[in-house]
């Protein structure tokens, strides 16, 4: 059994902890390092500055000995035990000392520079470390080094002291601190992930019959956001097809099987002239029906470039051409009222489709001697007009439902009208049915305007 990797939520928690943990421990060395390097730095520079201080204050005096001249709470300072200070004046060449002020100083040191610093160890591996700074000048063309030091004991245990101050009194923060960003955090990302949860039981609830259910995006974290985007966004195609397929295959088979079980009876019965003419026009039918229904579905999968366009002028005169010979046949008449051209963005060869199968459905209902009329309006309509008996108010909406026939008895598939409106959806258009003043039906295929034309596309 394949083993489950550990929830999100234990992962997030034991990388946090370690995360923090490391962070209190790189803080405190840091806040240590910091502090001890600075208290040093702070210290020598002082020790620097007093060495240059005293070697500026060197002269001679009127018994021609060395003398410094600094304020006097300077030299108090100097001459206090307590504080450690000490300073000297030496012969460089000779290491005697002129003049000192506080205990002795140290050996004297090699100058790599000046001032320079340097450090020793008077009682050995004892708990004294002096610290010193020294400098180098001239009095007199005699060459002489100023030496100034300071007593690392009472330094030392100031640091040590400041030190064990902080761990006491704010070392142990690091513990509650670190149990408290815990609980917040458990606490946070759990409430962060809820949504996650909803999710998913919406997700579970999906499922054949349910194809129009879709995740909720309000409340969604950003983070979860695209991929709520992309699920639904896979919803949608899935369920378009869904769609396409369940409604076709039950369609077709609905209407397939009275034709073909006609052909069947036909087929058994004798095989005499008249029986011949019945299975050429059932065999017609037949053709005429799976022709509908393969216009369906490309209807249903038409999409429009961004860079077609189509003149509805010009295609009212193709369908009048095309559709003339029949109309003449059945004693009927097209006329096409010209214009100026109208493009539209739209696939012509679809829209040409559209306008064929409202001119096929007026030559039904118009009677004979009728006329039936193509014309093109501004900014972009198209209509066909017939001398049929109209459409009642109730029915304008059943019309171009699919298979839906207002008379049994008449041919014809019912798909014609359900392909125009499809057609239209797929253009951003729409198809609309009212009743001429005269009589007659008007059938109205309706393009949005050119600046809408862009966003109404599929």
């Amino acid at each position: 059994m394949t083993r489950q990797p550990p929830a999100i939520l234990w992962r997030i928690v034991i990388r946090l902890s370690t995360t923090t943990l490391l962070a209190i421990l790189l803080a405190y060395s840091w806040l240590w390092w910091k502090y001890h390097s600075a208290a040093e730095i702070q210290r020598d520079h002082f020790l620097m500055e007093e060495a240059v201080a005293v070697a500026r204050s060197l002269g001679r005096s009127a018994d021609g000995t060395f003398a410094v001249s600094l304020p006097p709470s300077t030299l108090a300072s100097y001459a206090s035990p307590s504080n450690g200070f000490r300073f000297a004046v030496r012969d460089r060449a000779t290491g005697q000392i002129l003049t000192q002020e506080g205990e002795g100083v140290g050996p004297l040191p090699a100058l790599d520079s000046s001032p320079s610093l340097y450090r020793y160890n008077p009682d050995g591996p004892g708990p004294i470390l002096m610290f010193g700074a020294a400098a180098a000048m001239t009095v007199d063309g005699r060459p002489l080094v100023v030496q100034v030091e300071e007593s690392g004991r009472d330094f030392d245990a100031l640091t040590q002291a400041l030190l064990e101050k902080f761990a006491e009194e704010g070392g142990w923060l690091g513990a509650p601190f670190l149990v408290a960003m815990l609980l917040v955090s458990l606490v946070t990302i759990r409430n962060s992930l809820a949504p996650l949860r909803q999710l998913s039981e919406k997700a579970a609830a999906i499922g054949p019959d349910t194809t129009d259910l879709r995740l909720p995006e309000a409340d969604v974290p950003r983070e979860i956001l695209p991929l709520v985007h992309a699920v639904n966004s896979a919803l949608d195609r899935i369920e378009a097809g869904f769609r396409i397929q369940r409604d076709f295959t039950a369609d077709a088979a609905h209407e397939l099987r009275t034709p073909l079980a006609v052909l069947r009876a036909h087929i058994d019965s004798l095989d005499d002239a008249a029986t011949r003419n019945a299975l050429a026009h059932d065999l017609d039918s037949m053709t005429r029906l799976i022709n509908q229904l393969l216009a369906v579905a490309r209807a249903e999968a038409l999409t429009i470039a961004m860079d077609e366009q189509a003149d509805l002028n010009a295609i009212a005169v193709d369908v009048g051409v095309f559709l003339a010979p029949m109309a003449l046949q059945q004693g009927r008449m097209i006329e096409v009222i010209e214009g100026a051209a109208i493009p539209v963005a739209g696939n012509a060869e679809s829209i040409f489709n559209a306008a064929r199968n409202l001119v096929e459905n007026a030559l039904t209902h118009t009677p004979a001697g009728g006329t039936i009329t193509l014309q093109v309006d501004a900014p972009a309509i198209l209509r066909v007009i017939d001398q049929g008996p109209g459409v009642p108010d109730e029915l304008r909406d059943r019309i171009f439902q699919r298979f839906w026939r207002a008379e049994r008895r008449k041919s014809g598939s019912g798909l014609g009208l359900a392909i125009v409106r499809q057609i239209m959806d797929a253009h951003g258009g729409q198809v609309v049915v009212e009743n001429a003043k005269d009589g007659g039906a008007v059938f109205s295929l309706i393009f949005p305007a050119k600046a809408d034309q862009g966003a109404q596309r599929r």
